[in-house]
Formats: C-alpha cells, sequence, structure tokens
C-alpha cells in the first residue's frame, strides 16, 4: 500500500491535509512531520512512495527536502504545497523538479486527485523500467540539429536503458556518458559547423553552462552549415552498448596512434572512456562500444 509522508510546520495545516488523505477511499498510509529535518531523519527509517511538503517552513525549506530527496539512490516524486505568497517558491520547486504542486487554498477539491496522479504516474515509470529488464536488444537512430542543448537527454536516455537492462555498473555509465557526449559535441561542433580548434575550446567551456556559444549561434543557421545534421545510432544488447556518431562535414585526418596532446583532449578522453573506438576512413563518423561490466540478473531479480 502506498506510503505518503507530509512535511509542513503549521499544526492547523497538517490537520487539513491528514483530514483530506483519510477522505479518499484508498489504502494509504500517512506519516506526518513538522519540519523537513524530521522528514529526511524519517527517510531514512522508511520508505515512502510520495511526499507531500510545505513549499516555506521554519528551519530547513520544502526546496531543501526536495533537493535532499532528489540526491537518493530511489527518487520519490514530491509534492508541494503554497499558501497564497509562496507561488514564486512553488514555481521554482517545479524547476528543480518537484513532480505537482497544490495551492493551500485548494487542498480540498486538488490534494487527493493530485496524488493519485503522481502515484499512477510514478508506477508506470516502475513498470516502464521493468519491462526495459526484459528487454533482449534495443537500438535506436537519432538525426539531431547542432544544438548541444539536445546532447544530455540523449546521454541519459542511453544511460537509463543500460541501467534498465543491467548491462553497466553506474561508473561505466559515467565513463560511457562522457565519451558519447564528446563525440556528439566533435560531430555537431567541428565536423558540421567546422569551428576552429580556438572556437572549439570555448565551445567545451561553455556547452554545459546554458550560455549563448556566438560560434554555434552565427553558423548553425548559415549556409551550408545549417542543412547538416549529426547522425546518431545506438545498440543495445546483453552483450553491452554500441553507439555510431557520424557527421556530414568534410572528416578530418586521423592521428596515426593514440592521441594524447591537449589540443585533441576529447579524442584521448573518448579512447581512454571505452573499450573500443573506431573511425571511418573519411574521419567523419566514430564507433564507441562499451562490454557489460555486470553480471546477469536472475530471472526472479
Amino acid at each position: 500500500m502506498p506510503m505518503i509522508l507530509v512535511a509542513d510546520d503549521s499544526e492547523a495545516d497538517r490537520m487539513v491535509i491528514t483530514e483530506m488523505l483519510k477522505k479518499e477511499p484508498l489504502d494509504w498510509l500517512v506519516e506526518v512531520v513538522s519540519s523537513a529535518e524530521e522528514a529526511m531523519a524519517l527517510m531514512r527509517e522508511m520508505a515512502f512512495d510520495v511526499v507531500i511538503t510545505d513549499v516555506l517552513m521554519a528551519g530547513m525549506s520544502g526546496l531543501d527536502l526536495l533537493n535532499h530527496v532528489h540526491r537518493q539512490p530511489h527518487r520519490v516524486p514530491v509534492i508541494v504545497i503554497s499558501g497564497q505568497d509562496d507561488q514564486s517558491a512553488a514555481v521554482e520547486a517545479l524547476r528543480q523538479g518537484a513532480a505537482s504542486y497544490v495551492p493551500k487554498s485548494h487542498l480540498a477539491s486538488r490534494l487527493g486527485e493530485t496524488v493519485k496522479q503522481v502515484l499512477e504516474l510514478a508506477q508506470a515509470n516502475q513498470n516502464y523500467q521493468d519491462l526495459i529488464g526484459c528487454a533482449e536488444e534495443m537500438r535506436f537512430q537519432f538525426k539531431l540539429a547542432n544544438d548541444p542543448a539536445l546532447i544530455q537527454p540523449l546521454v541519459g536516455l542511453l544511460q537509463q536503458m543500460a541501467n534498465g537492462m543491467g548491462i553497466l555498473s553506474d561508473e561505466a555509465q559515467t565513463r560511457l556518458g562522457i565519451a558519447v557526449d564528446e563525440a556528439v559535441i566533435n560531430a555537431m561542433c567541428h565536423g558540421n559547423l567546422e569551428l576552429s580548434d580556438d572556437d572549439m575550446a570555448d565551445v567545451r567551456r561553455h556547452v554545459h553552462s546554458g550560455d549563448r556559444i556566438e560560434g554555434i549561434t552565427s553558423r548553425r543557421d548559415a549556409k551550408p552549415y545549417c542543412d547538416r545534421q549529426a547522425h546518431i545510432a545506438a545498440g543495445l544488447s546483453r552483450e553491452g552498448i554500441k553507439v555510431v556518431v557520424r557527421d556530414e562535414g568534410d572528416g578530418f585526418s586521423l592521428p596515426s596512434a593514440k592521441c594524447s596532446s591537449s589540443e585533441h583532449r576529447g579524442l584521448t578522453l573518448i579512447q581512454n572512456l571505452v573499450d573500443k573506438a573506431s573511425f571511418n576512413d573519411a574521419g567523419n563518423e566514430i564507433t564507441l562500444i562499451k562490454f557489460r561490466d555486470l553480471q546477469p540478473r536472475s530471472k526472479s531479480a
């Protein structure tokens, strides 16, 4: 049965929330605490399915509790509740990963349905992970515009699939992610947009900060660069993961041996983070292979 944790420093609000949840014709177990600190302590002892927290509390805030929950191995969905004067904090909580929010003025009409919605979607996500765990092989093909903002979602998807299939350890997922990140940045910016080594250094300094990068912005809307895309093909099996990244540029001359100079840092990372890395003759396609490093899960797992 679902376990719900409620954190609110107002005794009156705690009573209202508890009454609202008890009115639901469902078998929910509800634990109530008066602070984020108490909530964190209780979460070390019990596993919860949903956390409901006031966004602003004395001491640690609901945002602090949200960030604490998201640092745990098992990420529990968090619903924030807010008073009339707390709307900006509620919006910030949503930006930081809260599953939903309910204004205190609408607790009676919305809290129960919101909890049901979050529980159903969390269960759907668990079912999705269970389904991934049953997969023997998966293949993906992407054609990406030269927008670095697309890289992290791509890497996250590959890591999620690798985790769900039980192929790679957390460390191996991170290493693969960095290698794919480097390869796709290189394909978009060096291959398709033909940025210079100096421009690429600027790209790598700012690409993960979300800052506007002039070299990328000025070229990706101009001919011939705007017509070029990055092609990514990924295959996952019980043996490991293969990722092929290709750009539509003119290619480049490949180093004769493993590169080690600072000007080839990206290639050095790639070659040392995966088990195999190879280029096509044109120099516009790289194939990355990472072998599984986890033991197969038992049928009962």
